[in-house]
This record gives C-alpha cells, structure tokens and sequence, in this order.
C-alpha cells in the first residue's frame, strides 16, 4: 500500500502507468515515454507490488484494466489535475503565464474557424507561448463531467440541465436553424403551404445530447429513426436528404453556399441557442484560466458588435 505521503517514485509509476491505459498497451506506451516495453512491464510491475494488488492483464489476448486498475487510473488523473493545479497555482502568484491550459468546447465551435474560440486561442498563444493548450471537442454532457472531476478547466457549450457543483456563464447566443439536404422533399418546398404538407412526413435526426421535445417544439410528433451524438453527426444525415436536421447556422453555411443544405420554411423554425462558458465551483481560476477566460468574453463581444 502506498504511504500517505507519495514519494517521487511513486508518482513517476502512476505517470507510467497512466500514459500506459491511455496509449491502451506497452507497445503504444514506449513510443511516449521513450523506454523498451520490457522496462514498462517492469515498472507496472513495480507499482502493483506497491499497491498490492494487480491493476491490469496484458499478454496475447491485449491490454485490459482490472477493476481496481480502473479505480487507480482514475484516481491517478485527479492526482495529476491537482499537480499541475498547484504548479498553474504557484506560477500564477508571481505573475508568468505557464502550465496548462485544458479547454473542452461543443464540436462545432472546433470545426467553424469563425467561432469566437479562434481568436481567444490566437490571442492567448500569443501572449502565453508557455503554457501547453489542451483542446477537446466532445459533446455537452462529457464536457460537465471532464470539468467536475477536473480533468478540463473550462468547458464551452449548450447546457439545458445544470449540475450544482458547476459555474455557468453566459457567452453569447447563437442562431440554429432547422435544415433539410438536397434530395429531400422539403428542399424545393417554395410556400409555406408546401412546407406544412410536407413536413409532418419528414424523418427528424435527434441530437442525443439533449431532449429535443423540450427545446425544438417543431420535433414533437415527428418521425425519427436516426439519433447523432456530435453535430457533425447530425450533418452527415442531413446531407443524405433522408433526414432534417438542427444545425449552427454558422456550421451549416458551409454546405448551404454551394447548394447541398437548406433551412426549413425560409428560417420559420430557427432558434436561438445560448452558448456558456463552465468551470468547477469552489475552485478560484489560477492566472492561465483568467487570462483565457477575458479573452473569450472579449472575443464573443466583438463577434457580436460584427454581426
């Protein structure tokens, strides 16, 4: 068992350990760490006899985490969140910009380059060429729980059922509109009259991450076979001219220009959606999140005095 206080041993173990589960195998892992797959063995090896008790399997039939080795490497991340909070922490206090900085944002703010994330990141390497940035572009829900166990320091996206243990604060709003793709009945749809013909026959692509009764009123009572985790998802069935579909208008524009996606009824449908900004209650941001943080609100103003 490992002593309350960790030695620097330790830690190096639980490091090799956790680039191990990640790379999910020795082979992957000891192209990162630099070291022969026999050394690695060693070392995990080493730390199971610390622990007492075995974390993983590996041999012919792969790499696979034991229960407790599951628990470990979860415990090991919220170990080295707290690390590298300390290091942001103390940096932060004498006023240099370093460490890290770990942002989660809705999929398709990564993929519009006109999002107001862009100019923030520009900006932010700028003036903080020292600090590693850490991007992930995952869906709304994974965002809360990267931010609640620390794992993400700030998350950006559309939030309709707030956790308490988290901040939310309002960016910006965004128009989304309700898109059909060429091929599909409703794209030639001219009157209204036509669109409310052939509406109630279209195919509805719901967005998993939220409950689309509640926010979309347009979805209930239609026919959907088709559910997408990630917007890019709802886009690929739109484009089919099998589906309708949800999108940013800033996102959609990329297929509406050449032809390929329209909006439902001339925008009848559209919508707005509040964008937010979330962080972990109870934790005072360190200079590196601040830093961003101004820099985001400064650059969702001015996209919104362009528009």
């Amino acid at each position: 068992m490992l002593p309350p206080s960790l030695s620097k041993a330790d830690i190096h173990l639980l490091h090799v350990f956790s680039i191990v589960v990640e790379a999910r195998g020795f082979s992957a892992a000891q192209v990162i760490l630099n070291v022969s797959a026999s050394t690695i063995s060693r070392q995990i090896s080493d730390l199971e006899t610390r622990l007492g008790m075995r974390l993983c399997e590996r041999g012919r039939k792969g790499f696979r985490l034991t229960d407790k080795g599951e628990i470990v490497y979860a415990a090991s991340r919220k170990l080295f969140a707290a690390l590298d909070q300390f290091g942001e922490t103390v940096d932060g206090t004498r006023g240099k910009l370093v460490g890290r900085l770990s942002i989660a944002a809705i999929d398709n703010w990564v993929f519009n380059d006109s999002a107001p994330i862009t100019p923030a990141l520009s900006e932010f390497a700028r003036i903080a060429p020292d600090v590693i940035i850490e991007l992930h572009s995952i869906a709304p829900g994974d965002i809360e729980i990267g931010v609640q166990d620390g794992h993400i320091a700030l998350g950006i996206g559309v939030f309709h059922n707030e956790k308490p243990g988290l901040i939310y604060e309002p960016l910006k709003t965004e128009r989304i509109s309700l898109y059909c793709g060429q091929g599909h009945p409703l794209f030639e749809a001219e009157t209204e009259a036509d669109v409310e013909d052939l509406l109630p026959k279209a195919n509805f692509c719901n967005r998993a991450y939220l409950n689309e009764g509640r926010v979309a009123p347009v979805s209930r009572g239609l026919r959907s076979t088709a559910m997408a985790h990630q917007i890019e998802g709802v886009a690929m069935l739109v484009l089919t001219g099998k589906f309708i579909g949800y999108l940013p208008e800033g996102l959609a524009d990329i297929w509406v220009r050449p032809g390929r996606m329209r909006a439902v009824g001339n925008g009848r449908f559209d919508q707005k959606s509040q964008i937010t900004l979330v962080r972990k209650r109870g934790e005072e941001p360190n200079l590196v999140v601040k830093t961003f943080t101004e820099l985001l609100a400064r650059a969702c103003k001015n996209d919104l005095a362009s528009d």
